[in-house]
C-alpha cells in the first residue's frame, strides 16, 4: 500500500473517524485504524463494536492496499505534520509516514483482525436536514439514562410520523421532546427504533464535522430493526440498535397547567446557577416560587439552602398565568433544559408541587419541550 494524501484532508478525516475509536480495549485491534487505499480514495474506519465511521477522502494512490495503526497516537502525529502532501506506505510489518522533513514508523496489527463492519441490506431510507437532525439530538439526547440498569432508557427513540421524526429521551425523572420534517416519509408512518443515546450524540458530532449545516443526511434502518446507517457526504456512521419496547411516554406528560409563565431564558439561567451555589450539597434540590401580580406580571422565585453553607434567594419578573405555588426541582435538569432552548424566552408550566413542570420555548414553532419530575419536600 502506498498513497499520497493532502495533511489538511487526512487530518480532517481522521478527526471524523476516531469517534469511534476505543482508547482502551480489551481487543487491541479495536484501538487501530483500518486505512485503506484504492481507487483514488484513502478509507478511514474505525470500530467499537456498538458504532463504527467510515469517512473517505480523495488521494493519489500508488499501489492499493489496507492497514491498521494506532489511532490515538496517529491522529495526534498527524496533526503536528506541517501542512503539504503526506506520503503513507506500509513496509513489512510497519507504516511509514512521510513528508518534508519528517518520517515516523507505526506498529500495525493485521487487517484480519480488524471487525468487519455490517453492510445494511434493504432496508427502510428517510433523508432529514443534517443541522435540523443534530439540533433535535442536541435538544433530546441528554435526558437519557446515563447507566444502563434500564437499558432502553439509556437510548433516544426515533419515531416516524405522519408529521416527520419524533426524538424522545427519558431517565425516568425528566423527559425531552424534539421533532423535526423529513424527507420522502410514506410507508414509514409508526416506525420506531431506539438508538443508544452515545450513539445518536456522537452521530451528530460527526455530521456537523462532515458539514451537516448544509447537507442532507440518509438514514437507512436495517428491516430487522437491529442497526442503523447514517450517511452524509463522504462520512458513515453505523450504530446497533436497542431491543425493547420503549415506556409509553405520552402518559406522564400533563394535558393541561394551573400555572403558566414566560422569562426571559437568560434571567432564568442566573436565578437556578445562584440557587445552585447553596443546592450542591443538599441534593441539587431549588424550590421555585411562582407568585401573581398585577397586569398578568408576576414573580419567579429561586431559593436553596444548606445547613452546612447558608441559604439564597433570588427573583425576576415574569408573565404570569394562573395562581401560581410552589415546587421543587433538580437544578441540573433545570439548566440542561434551558440551555438547549434557542428562543430569549421560555415558557414554563406547573400544577400542583408533585406534578411534573414542563419548560418549552415562547415560539409556537419550535416543537421542543422538557418535562420534569418534581422533587418532593420535606415538611
Amino acid at each position: 500500500m502506498k498513497a499520497v494524501v493532502l495533511k489538511a484532508d487526512l487530518l480532517r478525516t481522521l478527526i471524523v473517524g476516531s469517534r469511534s475509536i476505543l482508547a482502551k480495549a480489551n481487543l487491541p485491534i479495536l484501538s487501530n485504524i483500518l486505512l485503506s487505499a484504492g481507487g483514488s480514495k484513502l478509507e478511514v474506519v474505525t470500530t467499537n463494536l456498538e458504532t463504527a465511521v467510515k469517512a473517505s477522502t480523495e488521494c493519489r494512490v500508488d499501489s492499493e492496499g489496507k492497514v491498521t495503526v494506532p489511532g490515538k497516537v496517529f491522529l495526534e502525529y498527524v496533526s503536528q505534520l506541517p501542512d503539504g502532501d503526506i506520503t503513507l506506505e506500509k513496509l513489512g510489518e510497519e507504516a511509514v509516514v512521510s513528508t518534508k522533513g519528517y518520517s515516523a514508523r507505526f506498529a500495525t496489527l493485521p487487517t484480519e483482525e480488524f471487525p468487519a463492519i455490517p453492510k445494511i441490506s434493504g432496508g427502510k431510507v428517510v433523508g432529514v436536514d443534517g443541522q435540523k437532525f443534530v439540533d433535535s439530538v442536541t435538544k433530546v439526547s441528554f435526558a437519557a439514562a446515563q447507566d444502563e440498569s434500564r437499558p432502553i432508557l439509556s437510548g433516544v427513540l426515533c419515531e416516524f410520523q405522519k408529521k416527520g421524526l419524533v426524538m424522545v429521551a427519558t431517565d425516568g425523572y425528566r423527559l425531552s421532546y424534539d421533532e423535526t420534517a423529513v424527507e420522502a416519509n410514506e410507508g414509514l408512518a409508526g416506525l420506531g427504533m431506539v438508538i443508544p443515546a452515545k450513539a445518536v450524540a456522537e452521530a451528530s458530532k460527526i455530521i456537523g464535522e462532515a458539514g451537516g449545516g448544509g447537507g442532507k443526511v440518509s438514514i437507512v434502518i436495517a428491516d430487522n430493526l437491529s442497526q442503523v446507517n447514517l450517511k452524509i457526504g463522504d462520512v458513515e456512521f453505523t450504530s446497533r440498535l436497542i431491543e425493547g419496547e420503549f415506556p409509553a411516554w405520552q402518559k406522564i406528560i400533563p394535558t393541561n397547567f394551573g400555572s403558566r409563565a414566560i422569562a426571559s431564558k437568560q434571567d432564568f439561567i442566573n436565578v437556578v446557577r445562584t440557587a445552585s451555589i447553596f443546592a450542591r450539597e443538599s441534593g441539587s434540590i431549588v424550590k421555585l416560587k411562582l407568585e401573581s401580580g398585577k397586569n398578568g406580571q408576576g414573580n419567579l422565585g429561586l431559593s436553596a439552602a444548606t445547613a452546612q453553607v447558608g441559604s439564597g434567594d433570588a427573583q425576576i419578573a415574569v408573565q404570569l398565568e394562573g395562581k401560581g405555588g410552589e415546587i421543587a426541582f433538580n437544578f441540573r435538569y433545570l439548566l440542561e433544559a434551558l440551555s438547549v432552548i434557542n428562543s430569549d424566552e421560555v415558557v414554563f408550566e406547573m400544577n400542583e408541587s408533585l406534578n411534573p413542570g414542563k419548560i418549552t420555548s415562547v415560539d409556537p414553532k419550535d416543537k421542543f419541550f422538557h418535562i420534569v419530575m418534581p422533587v418532593r419536600l420535606q415538611g
